[in-house]
């Protein structure tokens, strides 16, 4: 009568064991980490591209600029890195970086109402649409507040002061427009072709970035944030 006993235990126990064995096998094909997914975000964003892979964008950065500045070429190709000689083949040395301003660093669009210009008392307010580029580029938008047609025009931006930030807008040769930062966001217009305008005309920095999509298929100047 003992003999049952001791099979029906021994039985379950054994059946066990072969259970245990294999889980840990199947457990064994696994690579460490398997399920440890790492999320997209801008600091694994940053890691890829310190790493160069320049193709791993984090969802939720936005990536805008006029120029070539964001389609630079490579120390190698371009002949700036380490690596690189001049004509008498001597090490190269670096170009010394442009020092901008923070104010100008990124891509902003600022947005105002600007009044007539001294000299022009008869002609309708606009409403303003700017938008610079760090790579000394800008773009912007005027609709007269009376419904008439907007305009467009694009240049480069010129750095005439830094207390406070103060730029000049030029087409060519040409100064379109001079403004100064009164505040880190808050642009302040103070000649428009040559003239001051009516009454003080201020712009203020836009959440979102605007292109100036009209003049997307003009070609953009050469220009040279300074």
């Amino acid at each position: 009568m003992t003999m049952p006993r001791a099979l029906s235990t021994t039985i379950p126990r054994l059946f066990s064991l072969a259970l245990l064995a294999l889980l840990a096998a199947c457990a064994q094909q696994r690579e460490p980490g398997f399920y440890d997914v790492p999320r997209g975000d801008t600091a694994s964003d940053a890691r890829h591209r310190a790493q160069g892979d320049a193709g791993t964008v984090a969802p939720a950065q936005l990536q805008f600029g006029f120029g070539a500045d964001s389609q630079k070429k490579p120390a190698s190709e371009s002949g700036t890195g380490a690596g690189a000689e001049n004509a008498a083949g001597q090490p190269a040395r670096p170009a010394t970086p442009v020092k901008i301003p923070t104010e100008l660093a990124e891509t902003r669009t600022y947005l105002g109402t600007v009044a007539c210009p001294a000299g022009q008392q008869a002609c309708p307010a606009r409403r303003m649409t700017l938008t610079l580029a760090p790579d000394g580029q800008w773009r912007a938008r005027s609709k007269p507040l009376d419904g008439t047609t907007a305009t467009a025009s694009m240049g480069c931006w010129h750095l005439v002061s830094t207390e406070p930030v103060g730029i000049v807008l030029q087409t060519g040769d040409q100064a379109r427009a001079t403004l100064e930062f009164i505040q880190a966001n808050v642009l302040r217009l103070t000649r428009m072709d040559g003239q001051a305008p009516l009454l003080e005309s201020r712009l203020t920095r836009q959440a979102d970035i605007d292109p100036i999509q009209e003049l997307a298929s003009q070609p953009a100047e050469a220009c040279t944030a300074r």
